[in-house]
């Protein structure tokens, strides 16, 4: 398990939080606003095929670590320059409220 301290040297990439635009409907995504830019560690480390329609596709599963921060859900992104990630899963590294591990895929 990851340390809870920040290690804040390894928060080397300057990453760009997006939230969901809604439409009519809750459950309808229009958009992506601009939340703001955080200092990131992002680690591309676990690559896996998977069958969707009868093709392979490969997908890549990045976890990205940002200091702590209450108002990020799964159903942002994260820009990192020209590569936009979703944002899966999030983990407060045990729970001290100080670091996010926010397991991402790469949106093709």
């Amino acid at each position: 398990m990851p340390s809870p301290d920040i290690n804040a040297g390894a928060l080397d990439r300057r990453v760009t939080l997006l939230r969901p635009l809604y439409g009519e409907f809750e459950d309808e995504i229009t958009g992506w606003e601009v939340v703001g830019d955080v200092w990131a560690a992002v680690n591309p480390e676990e690559a896996r095929e998977q069958n969707e329609a009868g093709r392979t596709i490969a997908t890549a599963g990045v976890p990205v670590i940002i200091r702590y921060r209450a108002d990020i859900d799964a159903r942002w992104r994260i820009r990192d320059r020209e590569t936009e990630y979703e944002v899966r899963g999030i983990l407060d590294i045990a729970r001290r409220h100080v670091q996010l591990q926010l397991i991402c895929e790469e949106v093709k």
